[in-house]
């Protein structure tokens, strides 16, 4: 998963079913939740929940997925041994707590790139490494462009701060054919892209946004979907020398093969609680290829599996019924809950009250954040606000100032694109952040336990509250 919205401070809600709610969060760490006048009392209050969900569990569920992935060639990418080995843990833990668990098998094609080169022919001939000065997208398109370059509204000098092919109009006047090279920063690649796909463009170089550190160098990205035009990375430096260089010629090519995969989704249910105001819970159970995921995101799946398991150990009776989901397929593009969402048809989707989501929970440098975008004009579902006030109230409450992330990179981007309210946590994917994203060091060592603790409570505590709340 990576990050391309902006990361500001929490902003102030102010409708009044938001003031309600964190009126909600400030009662509730004191140990009891309150909802309404005449909701009944929570067998079970936020203190008592969280208390439940240890550090030594959440390092436990880590543990395991570190050992599956060792014993299947180093991952658990979707469609493997690694990834049906987690499932099986995760379900096996759920049974034995007394939950029953529910399957969803689903197919899809996986784009895989095998084979990525980058020259320049003019002026200079010059020939860079896949790895150092270049890397392709996730979901790149396949093929090869031999072109000139054509900056983008680019931003190379002061706080570079840029909306570079963000908008249809960057392109207005594109040269057909010619190769966009557009700024990271602002909006999602995949916007970028396909504005510069309708412009005729013959592919994509995106250079990082170059305005501190972990914003310059080579960086890993995804574009959700696949693109049918090659896009690759490249750093800041090169970035901007190709731009400033009149008449720089690329030749880029990128190949691939598409390969079935068939994976599966797991869920599990509370026994109790209104169907009809369901809460969901997930996380992606997949790791990417390149190692074991541990933190992306064998983090967030230790909260949502801990916390469905403190809720069966303490007898909580939500008055919603509470989903607890585990996706695959979402390292190669939201595959798992775009096939969740589907399967629910229209009168499902209007009965889940929310979904929280969890991707990246325990960053070993961790920038703490909630998911934004529930302020009126956003575009995001009514009820997102919500979501977003009591996480951050929570972690307000424990002496932690969160920022707030936009990105529509993770699963919750198929229930905001189904009208479903989100939320979620999530702690940086950057070099900063996170120097492992993506790669074979996202082992156990890779995590902050304290700041994963301190996000696994924030969940436990939110899931609790929407649990207990009442029309």
């Amino acid at each position: 998963m990576v990050v391309t919205g902006s990361v500001v401070g929490v902003r102030r809600l102010l409708r009044p079913w938001v003031i309600l709610t964190v009126a909600v969060v400030l009662v509730a760490v004191a140990g009891v939740v309150l909802l309404s006048r005449d909701a009944r009392p929570a067998t079970v209050d936020s203190g008592q929940l969280r208390d439940a969900v240890t550090p030594q569990a959440l390092t436990a569920h880590l543990d395991a997925l570190q050992r599956i992935a060792d014993a299947h060639g180093g991952n658990r990418a979707a469609g493997t041994a690694g990834y049906a080995a987690s499932v099986d843990y995760v379900e096996a833990q759920l049974e034995g707590a007394g939950y029953e668990t529910s399957r969803q098998p689903f197919s899809y094609d996986r784009t895989d790139l095998t084979r990525a080169t980058l020259r320049r022919t003019a002026p200079t001939p010059t020939t860079y490494a896949v790895g150092r000065d270049f890397r392709p997208l996730a979901h790149s398109g396949d093929g090869s462009v031999t072109a000139r370059v054509v900056a983008v509204d680019l931003a190379l000098s002061g706080d570079r701060a840029t909306t570079s092919g963000c908008e249809a109009s960057d392109f207005t006047g594109f040269p057909r054919g010619a190769i966009a090279l557009v700024q990271r920063g602002t909006c999602p690649f995949a916007t970028k892209v396909d504005h510069a796909t309708a412009a005729g463009a013959g592919g994509v170089v995106v250079l990082n946004q170059g305005n501190g550190p972990g914003r310059t160098d080579l960086f890993a990205g995804t574009l959700g979907s696949r693109a049918g035009i090659p896009v690759v990375a490249t750093t800041f430096e090169l970035g901007a020398a190709w731009a400033d260089a009149p008449g720089t010629t690329l030749a880029l090519a990128v190949e691939a093969t598409v390969t079935r995969v068939t994976t599966e989704n797991l869920i599990a249910d509370t026994p109790a609680g209104r169907a009809d105001r369901t809460v969901v819970l997930g996380a992606h159970l997949d790791s990417v290829p390149e190692g074991p995921g541990i933190n992306d995101n064998g983090s967030g799946v230790a909260a949502v599996l801990e916390t469905a398991l403190a809720f069966g150990r303490l007898g909580v009776q939500p008055q919603n019924r509470v989903r607890f989901a585990f996706w695959g397929g979402e390292e190669d593009g939201l595959h798992g809950s775009e096939h969740y969402i589907a399967r629910l048809g229209e009168e499902e989707r209007r009965r889940t009250l929310l979904y929280l989501n969890l991707d990246m929970i325990g960053s070993p440098t961790p920038a703490a954040s909630v998911y934004g975008g529930g302020e009126p004009g956003s575009g995001w579902p009514d009820g997102s606000g919500n979501a977003q006030a009591v996480l951050a109230g929570f972690l307000a409450s424990q002496g932690v100032t969160p920022g707030t992330v936009t990105f529509r990179a993770s699963d919750h981007a198929s229930f905001l694109a189904a009208g479903i309210a989100a939320g979620g946590l999530f702690t940086g994917a950057d070099e900063d952040a996170d120097p492992c994203y993506h790669r074979a060091c996202d082992r156990t060592g890779n995590i902050d336990p304290a700041m994963l603790g301190l996000m696994a409570d924030a969940a436990a505590h939110a899931t609790l509250v929407f649990a207990q709340s009442t029309p």
